[in-house]
């Protein structure tokens, strides 16, 4: 496989957007939509009340939040993402999620459902993630 080796810059009014439920992310870089090599990088500004659908990505996601807060369920228990912290969700684990609090959760996530490399390794290349799945 031969890197691409170009500087991409992306502002988020240009992003296309991904719905999980009423949780939403605009994408800044993905090698389906601007074919950068492997990562994945995600901007989300979700308003209060909004519940997302249960999913799962092909590696680990790192959710860095900004602003607001939100609570990801993962086996049963509540994990409370806020201001200034990083939180880290294994791969293949279910993780629905719900705005919290009286303003937007602002968060950047990084993931990598495309990595080639990735999804050879794990024997996924026809799996189109993230899956949405039932709890």
């Amino acid at each position: 496989m031969e890197l691409k080796k170009q500087p991409q810059l992306r502002k988020v009014e240009n992003l296309k957007v991904e719905h999980f439920g009423g949780i939403f992310r605009q994408v800044f870089f993905s090698p389906e939509t601007t074919g950068n090599n492997f990562l994945k990088m995600a901007y989300l500004n979700v308003p209060p009340g909004a519940v997302g659908t249960p999913h799962v990505h092909l590696g680990e996601e790192i959710v860095f939040t900004i602003s607001g807060k939100a609570i990801l369920e993962i086996d049963g228990k509540d994990w409370v993402l806020e201001p200034n912290t990083c939180f880290l969700i294994p791969a293949d684990v279910p993780h629905p999620g719900r705005v919290v609090g009286d303003e937007n959760w602002v968060a950047i996530a990084a993931y990598c459902d495309e990595c080639p490399v990735l999804k050879k390794a794990r024997g996924k290349e026809d799996v189109p993630y993230p899956l949405a799945v039932t709890k």
